[in-house]
């Protein structure tokens, strides 16, 4: 099953399904994204790809189920907290899917706190210089 325009639009409507998330502009490109309590936690690369930002720790813990998925396509670096996802296929939409909703339960506000809302404006932008 190769991605088409309608399994990422499928993709963007489950995303903003998800507990506590909010689709606004990306702190790195002119596009959409998807944040939780003021943190990016995804994004489109294209129309097949996608970034998830889990967390280090996160990643290390599911480091063999990652491995053996073959729709981690690779992080963005060693370091990095960020997840790069190909969705073209079915397994791969569920592990998209799956990760930012994981995504979503680690970046949630803490309980008792408001969600703090993605920047705009004049602070979007000076985030975006840093990116």
């Amino acid at each position: 099953m190769g991605a088409s325009v309608n399994d990422e639009a499928r993709l963007r409507r489950a995303l903003t399904r998800l507990p506590g998330v909010t689709e606004s502009e990306s702190m790195f490109k002119e596009e959409l994204a998807y944040w939780v309590h003021g943190r990016e936690i995804a994004h489109f690369e294209s129309d097949r790809v996608i970034d998830v930002r889990l967390t280090r720790a996160e990643i290390r813990a599911q480091k063999d189920r990652l491995a053996a998925a073959g729709e981690v396509v690779r992080r963005r670096a060693p370091s990095s907290d960020w997840l790069v996802v190909d969705f073209s296929t079915r397994p791969g939409y569920a592990l998209a899917l799956d990760l930012a909703g994981r995504a979503a339960v680690i970046h949630a506000a803490p309980p008792g706190k408001a969600a703090a809302e993605p920047p705009t404006g004049g602070r979007l932008a000076s985030l975006r210089r840093f990116h």
